[in-house]
């Protein structure tokens, strides 16, 4: 049986950390690695697959969901690294309150934090409906916890990943229904040392802000354990489960 991984976002911080453990571990016969611009995935080796994917395009959804299924017919591990919470050049910031929000700022974080994943996994649909173990991880955050928000503001952030979470229960729902050994989660990566994080680092003491590489053995360490029974839930990098 051939078994194939799938990182989303493999020329970012985290994704290309987790594409070198993935290789490294020597537990997947390919591995398909998505970016924007495959040509920043940066890998010479010879069964790593880079596919171009951007997933606020619908056409560029089904055109890297149609060159992965190219290369196989199903897919064992697929993670999603896709984050936006701040970026200049859209003019998207967290907004510390409610008269921050504005329409195309809500609509662009819900793009790429939740849309964007779900859509991508629908398109990879028939790579994923089989009985062989599966495991589908897309990054959330603690702050996507209802039961946990204190403090309130990053509005469309927040909710967002809140949002991304439900998806992930029913996605865990639907595909236990013909495979008993599927597992679907969320995992949060904590305070990882990337361009998303750069501007919100300053309160983060230093053990707790991660390098990529730490990030990823921390979550890899998480992903070879899951069973079934933590299928649905958000868990963080130390194993912990975040509450709803």
């Amino acid at each position: 049986m051939t078994r194939t991984a799938l990182i989303q976002g493999g020329s970012g911080g985290i994704g290309r950390a987790l594409s070198a453990v993935i290789r490294a571990s020597g537990e997947f016969d390919q591995l398909i690695v998505t970016a924007r611009d495959p040509a920043t995935v940066g890998s010479d080796d010879p069964n790593t697959h880079a596919v171009a994917l951007d997933l606020t395009s619908d056409t560029s959804i089904e055109e890297a969901a149609a060159s992965v299924r190219q290369l196989t017919d199903r897919l064992h591990l697929v993670i999603t690294t896709a984050g936006l919470l701040k970026d200049d050049a859209l003019e998207i910031r967290p907004e510390k309150k409610l008269t921050d929000l504005n329409r195309a700022s809500l609509m662009q974080v819900f793009d790429v934090n939740c849309f964007g994943p779900f859509l991508w996994y629908k398109a990879l649909y028939p790579c994923l409906r089989h009985r062989e173990a599966l495991t589908i991880a897309t990054l959330s955050a603690r702050v996507s916890s209802i039961g946990d928000n204190r403090l309130g503001g990053w509005h469309s952030y927040r909710a967002s990943k809140t949002a991304q979470n439900m998806l992930t229960q029913n996605l865990s729902l639907e595909l236990r229904r013909t495979n008993p050994q599927a597992i679907v989660v969320g995992l949060h990566p904590g305070t990882v040392d990337t361009d998303l994080s750069k501007p919100f680092q300053s309160g983060v003491s230093p053990d707790k802000l991660f390098s990529p590489e730490q990030s990823a053995q921390y979550l890899w360490s998480v992903l070879s354990a899951l069973t079934v029974e933590r299928s649905g839930q958000v868990i963080d990098w130390n194993d912990q489960t975040i509450m709803p």
